[in-house]
């Protein structure tokens, strides 16, 4: 197949800065400008993109390159709202959307703009090359994802349901490649955590400052926090991360970081395994959390005024609950490292963990296109700690996977850029990405 791929990446960087330049923070989104730019460049392409507009000012972009339906489709999906940023702490515009040292620059350089380039040039040289696909292609860029897809997929789902009528999706949230033991390993996310915002609220006795007692609620409060920050949650394994340890560590050249690998798996052997790994700090805090459930403090709240010891002391907690686990269970948790002294509030309605089969035609794949772009390197089924669009999914007939592939480059955690400061992806890593991601669709419309 005859393509340029120093022009399709340039083209593609270039459609990643497009995006970036519209300021699409969220709250308040404001994506339906940007999905009205994006559907005009396309409809110059041939295609036609349908703008659907959930709220005043919120947009998703659908657009369908049909296919000879011999098969069921294949979504690409993605968000284009983006986290706030803080400008004056940024050495570079977040909303320039520039390209410099060899990186493009940008709020939402990876979450998830660069989903959305990625998934529009692999599109369109489909749509270029007149492939014969087996598949209609289909491509959401979807509002509200930040801010739990209220105004996107969520309500893509319940009022545009065809659009999902997919056998595989491709989504972000997983693809990068880590390095344990100085080998790439990629991920290929195939279930996410879920969401608990569980309250702790501790009571005590009011009164004025000048005459301090112990029946403070602050007191009761700080000593249930201090007792969660001694102790992790119970180990716990799901089917995804079982995978995931299993399959890093046939990867492994030296048989024994494999143990170490196998080792996290183990209740007993857990801690020291993660201690003794050949891998980086963030990535260690990472396995760590796949491998039991979370909830950390975020926000505390308490007191009218200096001069008064308040009656209620609140702290939030961001829990994430794996796969599998339920409420009752999973404050139950908390409950017992806690302790007495507080009560436990769910602030908004539970969200269990997703987690979708990675024994699929869709993992082997993305297995194929990885060996061939990086043949030193491994592909193994991923949980992600946080959430995704996915979740609107999981009870529809169609398997949602994280992958937009990224190669380990030093000093650039995943993690750390997602959400942070200075968020930013190199220029090889989107030609990458749609080098390999051109090459999946390709393998599953059955073109060599």
């Amino acid at each position: 197949m005859n393509v340029d791929w120093v022009a399709t990446g340039r083209e593609a960087v270039d459609w990643h800065c497009r995006l970036l330049r519209f300021d699409t923070t969220n709250p308040p989104g404001n994506e339906l400008p940007l999905v009205r730019d994006i559907a005009g460049a396309l409809a110059g392409e041939g295609l036609s993109p349908g703008v659907l507009e959930s709220a005043p000012g919120r947009g998703n972009l659908v657009v369908r390159l049909k296919g000879d339906g011999s098969q069921r489709p294949l979504l690409l999906l993605s968000h284009i709202d983006v986290v706030p940023a803080e400008p004056a702490k940024w050495t570079r515009d977040p909303f320039g959307g520039v390209v410099d040292a060899g990186y493009v620059w940008g709020r939402g350089a990876i979450d998830s703009k660069l989903t959305t380039a990625v998934g529009l040039q692999v599109l369109l040289l489909c749509k270029r090359l007149n492939l014969p696909l087996t598949r209609d292609l289909v491509l959401v860029a979807a509002a509200d994802e930040e801010l739990g897809g209220v105004h996107g997929v969520r309500w893509l789902a319940a009022n545009h349901p065809e659009v999902f009528d997919a056998e595989y999706g491709i989504n972000e949230g997983g693809g990068f490649a880590l390095l344990v033991d100085g080998r790439p390993v990629y991920t290929c996310q195939v279930a996410e955590k879920g969401s608990a915002e569980l309250n702790l609220v501790a009571r005590g006795r009011p009164g004025h400052s000048s005459v301090p007692h112990s029946d403070n609620a602050v007191f009761h409060l700080a000593g249930a926090l201090e007792r969660l920050s001694r102790a992790k949650m119970p180990h716990r394994i799901t089917p995804g991360v079982k995978a995931f340890f299993e399959g890093a560590a046939a990867a492994q050249v030296r048989d024994e970081v494999a143990d170490l690998l196998l080792g996290v798996l183990d209740p007993e052997r857990c801690d020291a395994s993660l201690r003794a790994l050949p891998v980086d700090e963030p990535t260690r805090k990472m396995f760590d959390a796949m491998v039991r459930n979370t909830c950390a403090p975020t926000m505390l709240e308490a007191g009218v005024k200096r001069n008064v010891i308040p009656s209620e002391a609140v702290a939030r907690l961001s829990g994430r609950p794996l796969p599998g686990v339920d409420e009752d269970g999973f404050v139950g948790e908390v409950r017992a490292l806690a302790g007495e002294g507080v009560a436990f509030e769910m602030e908004k309605a539970f969200r269990p963990g997703t987690e979708f089969d990675h024994r699929t035609p869709l993992l082997d794949a993305v297995k194929a296109s990885i060996a061939r772009f990086d043949p030193n390197a491994a592909v193994v089924p991923y949980m992600q700690t946080g959430g995704t669009d996915a979740r609107f999914l999981r009870d529809r007939d169609i398997h949602v996977y994280g992958f937009l592939p990224m190669r380990y480059e030093e000093g650039e955690a995943y993690f750390d850029l997602c959400h942070g400061h200075d968020e930013r992806v190199s220029v090889a890593n989107v030609k990458f990405g749609v080098q390999v991601l051109f090459d999946v669709v390709c393998r599953l419309n059955g073109i060599g």
